[in-house]
């Protein structure tokens, strides 16, 4: 009976030295299996770094774009400003230049009775006339600046209204690419 006991523990130590050899055997399949998909994974975080570094380029460029929009934007303001304020200026000169013609034309009204009465002499009406004469060359001269004046600030109008959509569009290109990656 010692000796069937002792058979048998050979037996089972046996079997059991032979076993850890098909756990092994299975090992290394799943080894192997494991180490595909650790490649799978690496493979798809490069991908996404990738992906990042592209849009990360692209953010860049993006903000280049804006920033340059940005100035330019700000540059067209000044020059709208500028524009506006030489005509307000232009504007307010022509009516000095009125203003000052109504009083010339009473003046002369005034020395045109005095020449008939004999107070004052003819040079003077002719001096009041001359002034009345420069005046009106004068408002003449800032109507046509004005004019000019208010095309010029039209197109630059446009361009500031231009550079606003554009911006516009650069914000929501920025805005849907950023709902895209979420």
């Amino acid at each position: 009976m010692k000796r069937n006991n002792i058979w048998a523990l050979f037996c089972v130590i046996g079997l059991y030295l032979l076993t850890p050899q098909q756990t092994y055997a299975q090992s290394g399949a799943t080894s192997a299996a494991n180490k595909s998909n650790q490649e799978r994974i690496v493979q798809e975080i490069l991908s996404e770094v990738r992906q990042l570094r592209v849009e990360v380029q692209r953010l860049k460029a993006s903000a280049y774009q804006t920033q340059v929009v940005i100035e330019r934007l700000r540059l067209q303001q000044e020059q709208v400003t500028r524009l506006t304020r030489e005509i307000g200026e232009v504007r307010e000169k022509i009516g000095e230049t009125k203003a000052r013609q109504i009083k010339m034309n009473g003046m002369f009204e005034e020395t045109e009775k005095q020449v008939q009465s004999g107070v004052i002499s003819q040079s003077e009406l002719k001096r009041i006339s001359g002034e009345i004469e420069e005046l009106k060359q004068r408002e003449q001269r800032l109507t046509e600046q004005e004019s000019q004046l208010s095309v010029e600030l039209d197109a630059e109008r446009v361009k500031l209204i231009t550079l606003n959509r554009r911006l516009d569009e650069l914000g929501q290109e920025a805005a849907g690419s950023g709902a895209e990656k979420k």
